[in-house]
């Protein structure tokens, strides 16, 4: 027995020898092979979290509970925010649900000795773990994504990809009593100086009109101005910008949040924010049209290292960056980087799981693939991140790709059963 284990032990570290042979090693991560799809499998367990029930300005402290979730996706059926880190310019970003229910198909293996698997990336800082600056003053979708169009003031309009077959924003509820079983229906959109259930929002509360400022929690969410890196006083619509390193916005719903009790239809938030749903469900699709040029001259926390990610969206109506205790990202209530660069100018876009599958209530757990995608520097990249059943896949669209207020069930199970890269899972 001793023998055998000594063997297996042998042959463990022969293949990582192997795997680690084949990848290259950039600033403490492993890449291995350039790839156009990842996919994470059997994602949901049961766990739990610790959830934030309030937020005291007198004490500066936050208050927890531990919350319990299960099934399928979980907990990335919750609610999510998506967000975006410069250098970036984004052409176009899309939400689908289905419309009566959409069966997933399995995804084809790579061929064995393709994957790195067995090597870990080192996650740089950039999201809960970052240096915190404050700035101070001085002064829906709903899991099931419906009701999405009925709280949009903002109509889309043509496009030359994923194009709103209408200018009225009531165009989705048509389309999604004519779409057909299985079929998916678009309930947000967004293209350069319009959007239909789309609110941009960043961290720089009390700057401009919106949100808030103390010196326990600092900036709150504000709404985003058009330029994308600064404030406004209400919602704006994000124009054709390219934002620059180390400034962020993200993308929540136009469906406003109730009371912010822990009771309340999206949980505890912070007073004074401007609260709105993000996007829920076990079963949706995000898409993507954008690019990130590169920034040579960046400095500071993150420069010239572009990001897209999905946040439980629970965290930033707390707080997003500073104190964990008035968070629940360290307790894995969950994270997805899409498209991430871990060091400045890389071309090499990494795609990690943080939430506590693998090691529940702890965002250590989870997993990634040491697979790349191509960074788009010189031209934009369409993409998809699809959320069907237990699968996560992120794949890499050819930019010819149109979609419109539909996508058919064909068009997404062949992009579930492509070839993919695979993700480890702690």
């Amino acid at each position: 027995m001793l023998f055998l284990t000594s063997v297996f032990t042998s042959i463990a570290a022969l293949l990582v020898q192997r795997a680690q042979a084949d990848c290259q090693l950039v600033g403490g991560n492993y890449y291995c092979s350039e790839t156009t799809a990842v996919a994470y499998e059997n994602i949901g367990y049961s766990g739990s979290y610790s959830d934030v029930t309030n937020m005291d300005e007198s004490s500066c402290k936050c208050s927890q509970e531990s919350v319990s979730f299960s099934g399928s996706m979980s907990p990335l059926d919750e609610e999510l925010s998506v967000h975006f880190r410069g250098p970036i310019k984004l052409s176009q970003f899309a939400v689908y649900y289905p419309a009566s229910g959409s069966s997933s198909t399995k995804k084809a293996k790579r061929d064995e000795g393709e994957s790195c698997e067995t090597v870990q990336h080192v996650h740089h800082m950039h999201k809960r773990a970052a240096a915190v600056t404050y700035v101070e003053t001085t002064a829906t979708v709903y899991a099931d994504g419906s009701n999405a169009e009925a709280a949009s003031t903002n109509a889309a309009t043509s496009s030359t990809k994923a194009a709103p077959s209408s200018s009225s924003s009531s165009s989705s509820s048509s389309s999604s009593s004519s779409a057909a079983a299985g079929d998916w229906v678009r309930t947000s959109y967004y293209k350069p100086g319009s959007a239909t259930n789309v609110t941009f929002l960043n961290t720089l509360g009390g700057t401009a009109g919106s949100g808030t400022w103390s010196t326990c929690f600092g900036n709150s969410l504000s709404y985003c101005a058009s330029d994308g890196s600064s404030a406004a006083g209400s919602a704006e619509i994000l124009d054709d910008v390219t934002l620059e390193s180390n400034t962020e916005f993200m993308v929540m719903s136009s469906s406003e949040c109730g009371d912010s009790s822990a009771s309340g239809d999206c949980g505890y938030y912070r007073s004074d924010i401007p609260a709105f749903h993000g996007f829920g469900g076990a079963d949706k699709i995000f898409f993507f049209e954008f690019q990130m040029p590169s920034d040579s001259s960046a400095s500071g926390t993150n420069p010239d290292m572009p990001a897209i990610w999905l946040l439980n969206a629970k965290i930033p109506r707390t707080l997003q960056y500073g104190d964990s205790s008035c968070s629940c990202w360290s307790t894995g209530c969950g994270e997805l980087d899409l498209f991430e660069i871990l060091s400045q100018g890389s071309d090499k876009l990494i795609s990690h799981l943080h939430d506590g599958q693998g090691n529940n209530g702890n965002a250590q757990g989870g997993g990634g693939s040491q697979d790349y995608f191509a960074r788009p520097v010189d031209d934009t990249m369409s993409a998809v991140a699809v959320f069907s059943g237990s699968t996560i896949m992120i794949a890499q669209l050819d930019n010819s790709t149109t979609l419109g207020s539909t996508i058919s069930e064909s068009t997404v199970s062949s992009w579930l059963s492509q070839s993919a890269s695979d993700a480890t899972i702690a």
